[in-house]
């Protein structure tokens, strides 16, 4: 049935299409019929968006409640534009002119809901830039494409009157939020996460027929010329384009994307406009204000991504050091950490100190990781380590050895050990809620006390050593070196 249904609105709009180029009706009622099948259009495709809309969930329905926004606002644009254009083709500014702008606005905010899910999709190792600087990439490719056009502006804005003047504004703040969010969905779909999801191609199908037309009618009005009838094809067209992605199926298309390469699309038109820039510089020896300010302008916005980019890198480097450096089950230092320390606290030329090392070993946990689970198990080792972490002080180092161990380095080591090491046994003899129930868990711990001097490596079998003698003298106990 949708099929069908999408087949017959596609055949009415092709004729419509066919009627209005031929010709035949006259110019001004072939407008009408160009004006009112763009109304429809548009009022067809907002009413398919709602529909599906609501028969789905989350982000599925969200975006498509936002192209409903979206095709509302050019639809009531469109059915303004058409009423100032047959009855009052004078009036300026209207209505008209601010609700054109809802479709680039809430085709945007459609974007981003239909792209939230996306970056989960994609490998964590991969290096992919965030939505911020996606958006500032869309920015400098438009900003810089009306830099490059700015000479050619300047010149029919010093020639126009004021009202003629402020309609080329008006029409090219459409173009240019067409342009700026059809960049930022083939950044999206493409660039940002190697994916392509089939709804974005109607997107950008149906943007661009209506910027095609904006643009057709920003030129027209540049030149003193009457805009032809194939300017309004793009309007006719376009909202049957974007009723395309409302049934279309969200799936991912991944696609092997050279990231890398990607990185540098925005640094293209900003190089051409600075070449540009320096051409006309140098040959008419004054650079016009005009693109100076749009050189600045676009300038800006590469300074801002630079420090985004800037910022997301230490980001991801900080992120990276703490994964290198601690278990990712318990967040526990890793054994090279600890190793590390000790060696640092061991090798200092510094007034000699004391040191103590903390051998601990769950008791019985392998028949935890039997009876209950593994998924019970890394609740066990990620509560029993939360606990000795909030018992420990600021310039201990708590560490994961591996499996059911951990080793405490206490610098300077405490006055008084078996208090401290009876502490953390609490930590350890305390039950471990599991969902409904509890498992009862106890460990057996080894203390040695050290000098700064020594090997790190014997000061751990030192203290392995104290603890398997705890766990042999019958588990859940300790053995105190001092």
């Amino acid at each position: 049935m949708t099929v069908v249904n999408l087949a017959a609105v596609a055949v009415v709009i092709a004729a419509a299409v066919a009627l209005v180029l031929s010709g035949v009706l006259g110019t001004a009622v072939s407008q009408l019929v160009a004006d009112l099948t763009g109304v429809s259009a548009a009022v067809a495709a907002a009413t398919t968006f709602a529909w599906t809309g609501w028969r789905r969930t989350g982000h599925e329905r969200r975006w498509r409640w936002l192209m409903v926004l979206a095709l509302a606002c050019f639809a009531a644009a469109h059915a303004l534009w058409t009423w100032y254009r047959s009855i009052d083709p004078m009036t300026f500014p209207n209505a008209a002119n601010a609700l054109y702008l809802g479709l680039p606005l809430f085709s945007f905010f459609a974007l981003f809901a239909l792209t939230k899910n996306d970056r989960g999709a994609v490998e964590e190792h991969e290096v992919i830039p965030s939505h911020v600087v996606v958006v500032l990439d869309g920015l400098i490719i438009a900003g810089s494409v009306m830099a490059l056009s700015w000479k050619i502006a300047f010149s029919v804005f010093q020639h126009a009157d004021a009202v003629r003047a402020g309609r080329l504004l008006v029409v090219a703040s459409y173009t240019l939020a067409d342009l700026v969010l059809i960049t930022i969905v083939v950044l999206f779909g493409i660039a940002l996460y190697g994916t392509l999801r089939y709804p974005l191609v109607w997107l950008v199908a149906g943007l661009g027929a209506v910027d095609v037309s904006d643009s057709v009618y920003l030129y027209t009005i540049a030149n003193y010329s009457t805009p032809p009838l194939v300017a309004d094809v793009g309007y006719m067209v376009g909202p049957v384009l974007l009723l395309l992605a409302a049934p279309s199926r969200n799936r991912q298309r991944s696609r092997p994307v050279p990231r890398t390469t990607l990185l540098f699309v925005p640094y293209v038109p900003f190089a051409v406009v600075c070449g540009w820039t320096l051409f006309t510089t140098i040959s008419t020896g004054d650079p016009h204000v005009g693109e100076v300010y749009a050189l600045i302008g676009v300038v800006a916005l590469v300074v801002v991504r630079q420090l985004i980019t800037l910022h997301q890198l230490y980001a991801a480097r900080r992120q990276l050091t703490y994964q290198a450096n601690h278990d990712p089950l318990t967040g526990a230092s890793t054994r090279n950490v600890l190793l590390l320390r000790l060696d640092k606290a061991m090798s200092e030329d510094q007034q000699p100190r004391r040191l103590g090392l903390l051998y601990a070993d769950l008791d019985h946990f392998k028949e935890v990781n039997d009876a209950l689970g593994h998924e019970a198990g890394d609740t066990v080792l990620r509560t029993v380590a939360a606990r000795v972490r909030a018992r420990i002080r600021r310039t201990d180092t708590l560490a994961r050895m591996g499996g059911d161990e951990f080793v405490i380095l206490l610098d300077p080591a405490p006055e008084n050990p078996q208090h401290f090491s009876e502490r953390i046994q609490e930590a350890f003899d305390a039950p471990v809620r599991l969902n409904d129930s509890s498992c009862a868990v106890s460990a057996s711990l080894g203390y040695v006390g050290l000098n700064n001097d020594g090997n790190p490596d014997e000061a751990l079998a030192r203290a392995d050593e104290a603890m398997y003698r705890a766990k042999a003298a019958g588990r859940n106990g300790m053995r105190i070196n001092p």
